[in-house]
């Protein structure tokens, strides 16, 4: 998911450039409404600014999403509550892109958290299963196992300190999160008091739009965003998350109650679950080996 930093792109390549995901036709997308941002939101990996739960959900990806803008800003949060899609952004990265003309081209990035290969980058490798042996436990140890999972996301919040930008305007290189001449665009992520994942970035039109401040004349006007991740590897031995019909039990599962944010414990409460045996597919675990691309098209909101 990675992808090199960009150093020289002018602004009518952004525009011009198609690749990635840009095999589905500009348009094709339902275009989400804009929201209008009243005051700005303060990018400190806290979802207090955002509506409560959030707007938008992809289930498959396991991620809750927000949009919204102001005159100056394209504010984003991506938002999830299961401990191995946490993981998964933390160990593989996460890539937000953005594409002005409201098509699916792979252009314009915001790459945080970096993908574990560039954070560790000149030290050891880790092995493939080191986190792995300590969470594929047997689904009677789902308590255990969370508890583990936490622990491992927390251990690599510590490490996501840097960000990279790609096919901006200007400061297509690597940053501290602290940095303070990244053209304005800033990015955070935390943990929230519920165990929540919080990703928040804002990003002024000045850096990738073809204005500083839009106006009445841009309302309406498509633009793409694209949340990606970068399944982990999965590691010898681990069992695989069987096809139709495989059993559901004993997994971390969205929680109805809070918009898809959250995670209940399966096979906690009754219902036979603890009767599998380890042979049989870990389902909690199954979002950290999956790779995601949720592309929505918004329209850029104005209000006088």
């Amino acid at each position: 998911m990675y992808k090199s930093f960009v150093t020289s792109l002018g602004f009518l390549s952004i525009v011009a450039f198609a690749g990635g995901c840009a095999s589905s036709k500009q348009g094709n997308s339902k275009r989400l409404p804009g929201v209008w941002q009243v005051s700005p939101i303060e990018i400190d990996g806290n979802n207090k600014d955002w509506p409560a739960p959030y707007p938008n959900y992809d289930d498959k990806a396991m991620l809750g999403y927000a949009v919204s803008n102001d005159k100056e800003n394209i504010y984003i949060t991506v938002e999830t509550g299961d401990p191995a899609t946490q993981l998964k952004m933390l160990k593989g990265g996460l890539t937000v892109w953005l594409d002005r003309t409201g098509g699916k081209n792979e252009n314009t990035a915001i790459n945080y958290p970096l993908p574990e290969s560039v954070n560790n980058k000149g030290k050891a490798p880790a092995k493939d299963d080191e986190s792995a042996s300590a969470i594929h436990l047997e689904p009677s140890q789902g308590q255990k196992r969370l508890l583990v999972l936490r622990e491992k996301v927390e251990q690599k919040m510590e490490e996501a300190k840097e960000f990279s930008l790609q096919g901006f305007k200007a400061c297509n290189e690597q940053f501290s999160i602290l940095e303070k001449d990244s053209c304005g665009i800033k990015v955070r992520i935390a943990l929230d008091q519920d165990n929540e994942l919080v990703w928040e970035a804002v990003i002024p039109f000045r850096s990738f739009y073809s204005k500083a401040e839009i106006s009445r004349v841009d309302k309406g006007r498509p633009l793409s965003i694209c949340i990606e991740t970068e399944g982990s590897k999965r590691p010898e031995g681990a069992a695989g998350g069987g096809g139709k019909g495989a059993p559901r039990g004993g997994g971390f599962r969205p929680s109805v109650g809070f918009g898809g944010f959250g995670m209940q414990m399966g096979g906690m409460r009754g219902g036979g679950n603890n009767t599998r045996n380890a042979s049989q597919p870990d389902h909690s675990m199954e979002s950290l080996y999956k790779s995601s691309k949720t592309w929505k098209t918004f329209g850029i909101a104005w209000k006088e």
